[in-house]
């Protein structure tokens, strides 16, 4: 009777550690499973991801120095261009300031009167080429009745065309000696000379010239 009855207890004290086992198995499972679950869960190491990134920012870095110098290499070229064209600047003000410091041109007055000059001029030439030569007429001996006693007044050598004024200077026009081209026609004005003979002044209907050894000598206007 004490046998079974110890058989029982020792029976169901391995009953008993058999469910105590198993509830403790049980219990380190689920907290093995909690485990796993909570490392899938959890973030990845983070140090890969920043010595990639330590490794992009290093291969931008190098990347830097020859942007830098490409960068002021385009600032010295700015700077020779704008110096180039600061002075180009300085080239087109200057000849500006040349340009408006060139006399203005003649007026309509100016023109009329040369017009007039030229018409004058063109006049005088067909009277000139008019004129019989030395040598179409026939020079005939003369007997002298007395001598001379003064020396006769020298010819001019030009003729007097016509007066022009510009402003308030007079011009008067001369058509040299033996010429007759409109372009040696002369413009003179009181100091000038031609072919010798000086204008000293110019009157109201004569011209007044100085003579080399006949002092002066004065000519109708026309």
């Amino acid at each position: 009777m004490k046998v079974h009855h110890f058989q029982a207890l020792v029976l169901g004290a391995l009953c008993l550690g058999a469910a105590v086992l198993a509830a403790v198995t049980y219990n380190h499972q689920q907290h093995l499973t909690a485990l796993l679950v909570a490392a899938d869960s959890a973030p990845a190491d983070p140090v890969p991801a920043l010595r990639r990134d330590l490794d992009a920012l290093s291969a931008d870095l190098a990347t830097l120095p020859p942007q830098v110098k490409a960068l002021d290499e385009h600032q010295r070229q700015q700077d020779a261009t704008f110096a180039t064209l600061s002075k180009q600047l300085d080239e087109v003000s200057a000849s500006l300031k040349a340009i408006e410091a060139v006399p203005v041109g003649p007026s309509r007055s100016d023109l009329a009167a040369l017009e007039q000059r030229l018409d004058s001029a063109e006049t005088a030439v067909r009277l000139l080429e008019a004129r019989p030569t030395a040598s179409s007429v026939q020079s005939q001996p003369v007997t002298p009745i007395k001598q001379l006693t003064k020396t006769q007044a020298p010819t001019p050598p030009f003729t007097l065309l016509g007066v022009e004024t510009r402003g308030d200077v007079r011009f008067v026009s001369a058509l040299p000696a033996g010429a007759h081209a409109l372009s040696t026609v002369r413009l003179l004005q009181p100091g000038d000379s031609l072919n010798g003979w000086q204008l000293k002044t110019l009157r109201r209907n004569q011209a007044v010239f100085q003579v080399p050894g006949l002092g002066e000598r004065s000519l109708p206007l026309p």
